[in-house]
């Protein structure tokens, strides 16, 4: 007996998964940002006066990377980065009117898809498939 691949569960979530990274990348690609961009403009949206290198631990990636990407949001101007008094080796990261504006369409893109995704089930299906999903997570193989 052979095991079907396109069958299994993991396929199946992998599968999701990639449809909504294609989803998410195809709406942000309309606002002129890539999935990392929009991560650090949320995180700095809810993290406002963060530090880079608490930025590089969130997105889990090395800081010349990190400088990089501020680089390209400082040129776009969704983002500032200012030099405290006490401390003129750590900027503080704050959005820009634009790159707050910029979190409110990411946003959205996520609140659209979350209503997509919701209208494909009935009240009692989402519930159980939040609740298996939530098993499964809880209980991931290590």
């Amino acid at each position: 007996m052979t095991f079907g691949m396109e069958n299994s569960l993991s396929e199946q979530l992998y599968s999701i998964n990639n449809l909504q990274q294609e989803y998410i990348q195809h709406r942000l690609k309309r606002i002129d940002l890539n999935t990392q961009q929009a991560r650090t403009l949320n995180y700095i949206f809810s993290n406002s006066g963060t530090i880079q290198k608490e930025l590089a631990i969130y997105l889990g990636k090395q800081d010349a990377t990190i400088t990089n990407l501020l680089k390209t949001l400082e040129k776009k101007h969704y983002i500032t980065r200012e030099i405290p008094e006490n401390n003129e080796r750590q900027k503080k990261l704050y959005l820009t009117d634009k790159g707050i504006t910029a979190v409110q369409e990411i946003q959205a893109i996520f609140i659209e898809l979350e209503e997509a995704l919701s209208s494909l089930l009935t009240k009692s299906e989402q519930a159980t498939t939040k609740q298996l999903l939530k098993k499964i997570q809880q209980h991931f193989p290590k």
